[in-house]
């Protein structure tokens, strides 16, 4: 049988998850029925799913349960999946509304997946009051990340409303693309005989993985002298902009965690957004990030836990390609950004955080894409580490929450006649990172979800309609 190996970042994945650590990322789709559907529509829909007997790249890995496996995982391929494990139907109970739905959807979410299967998972969910369908697909983040399971979504979904006969998820086939790989690149240089060619191509690889090692260096070089500065009365505890790892202060969002997930989303209007940004001089990601931040203020001061110091945000940044394979792992690295949670004021909030995301930009167009790699394995080793040992939430947190910003369509979708209305992305948080928010545009809409750890995190729900508020906040300080 055939494996394929995995890189660094999706083993942490696989090694450091728990029954309290689930990997599990997901999206969860609210569509809208075709007018003419009768009563046995859904039926006929699963049943046309279930068809599809045939899973691809990724959909046809599972865990090589092999001993070198064991030792060092490896993807295996399985030709048929079983689709009474990946495809199931559920009924809401009465009245069926958003808080049912995500009382549903928490649940499934905080269910671990099963490693003799490929890790994902179609749930079908009906009985929603207003008639409308929700699809909830569920893999693991050693399968996929964000940017790749958007991308496949995309691709079994239709911009024509009357398209019928698209595929499953899991089987969707492409023309596969040919791709020059570095050491066919390496081996064309030789070809041409000439001894400058190699030797440039050598330097070049060695100098992209100096860039992410440099730029690592600088990073922990600021929290050494932050520390330094510290010492000295009188002197500024910072250097420069640039948000170093570990100087997040200590907060309830980094305790430890259970296997409780608590979900909730939002919903806003992108060009609410987009004007915002306008009139703060940021982009929309910034708008992003003073939304939360001041979700993220008001729930904490709530709960009588709200640092004394600036929040930090782990900011989640693709570096795959546009027209890279999403079959192949994660390609994702992350940024460090102020959340200026200690600012009342909301406009000067909203100044900082323009502030610190530039600084990150700044930082990270130093590398190269392979630098990047390097980068990210270096900034995530500890971290990684203390989740692998299961010790994260005993040490400084690198960052306090994740915040991530997913582009999707700007257009609306179809599936089998069904109009796709809203689009979250699903998260998950982990041992000392109790709270992730990801944040999905599509079709002229911004859809927010709140993935917290029930236990650590109490009455966590609230904070979507926080950030509701924050964004009104936002409007009426800009318009003065």
């Amino acid at each position: 049988m055939s494996t394929v190996a995995l890189n660094p970042l999706d083993i942490a994945f696989l090694w450091g998850e728990s029954d309290a650590n689930l990997m599990n990322i997901a999206h969860l789709d609210i569509f809208a029925l075709p007018p003419t559907a009768g009563p046995g529509f859904l039926t006929e829909l699963i049943d046309d799913l279930r068809t599809y007997t045939t899973a691809t790249a990724p959909f046809d890995r599972r865990i090589d349960a092999s001993l070198i496996g064991r030792i060092v995982p490896r993807w295996s391929r399985v030709d048929s999946p079983d689709l009474d494990y990946h495809v199931q139907r559920h009924v809401l109970p009465a009245p069926g509304g958003e808080r049912e739905l995500g009382i549903l959807v928490s649940q499934l979410h905080g269910i671990r997946m099963d490693r003799t299967h490929p890790l994902w998972q179609l749930h079908v969910i009906e009985g929603l009051d207003d008639g409308r369908v929700a699809l909830y697909v569920k893999g693991h983040h050693a399968l996929l990340d964000g940017i790749a399971t958007v991308r496949l979504a995309r691709k079994v979904m239709s911009d024509d409303p009357d398209e019928r006969g698209r595929p499953a998820i899991w089987a969707y086939r492409e023309q596969p693309r040919r791709r020059t790989s570095a050491a066919e690149k390496y081996s064309a240089a030789a070809d041409v005989g000439t001894v400058g060619v190699r030797l440039r191509a050598a330097a070049h690889a060695v100098t992209d993985q100096l860039s992410g090692v440099t730029a690592v260096a600088r990073m922990y070089a600021g929290t050494i002298e932050n520390a330094a500065r510290r010492l000295v009365p009188g002197a500024s505890a910072v250097v420069d902009d640039l948000v170093v790892p570990y100087t997040a202060p200590r907060s309830i969002l980094n305790g430890p965690i259970t296997g409780e997930r608590r979900i909730a989303t939002q919903s806003f209007d992108l060009a609410r957004i987009g004007e915002l940004a306008t009139r703060c001089g940021g982009t929309i990601n910034d708008v992003v990030l003073a939304i939360c931040a001041g979700g993220l203020r008001r729930y904490l001061t709530e709960i009588g836990e709200l640092p004394d110091t600036a929040l930090v945000a782990g900011m989640p940044m693709s570096f795959r390609p546009k027209d890279g394979d999403d079959a192949e792992g994660n390609a994702t690295t992350m940024a460090l950004v102020s959340l200026a949670t200690d600012i009342a004021d909301v406009r000067e909030r909203c100044s900082a955080i323009v502030t610190s995301t530039a600084r990150a930009k700044q930082h990270m167009s130093r590398m190269s894409g392979a630098g990047v790699m390097a980068y990210t394995a270096m900034l995530m080793a500890p971290f990684g580490a203390g989740l692998v040992l299961g010790v994260g939430s005993r040490f400084a947190p690198m960052f306090n929450v994740v915040v991530s910003n997913l582009a999707g369509p700007p257009t609306a979708l179809h599936y089998n006649g069904m109009t796709l209305e809203q689009w979250h992305a699903v998260s998950f948080p982990l041992d000392g990172q109790a709270l992730n928010i990801t944040l999905m545009s599509y079709a002229g809409r911004l859809n927010l979800c709140v993935t917290a750890c029930a236990d650590t995190l109490p009455h966590v729900q609230r904070l979507a309609p926080y950030c509701g508020e924050a964004l009104t906040e936002l409007e009426q300080a800009y318009a003065r």
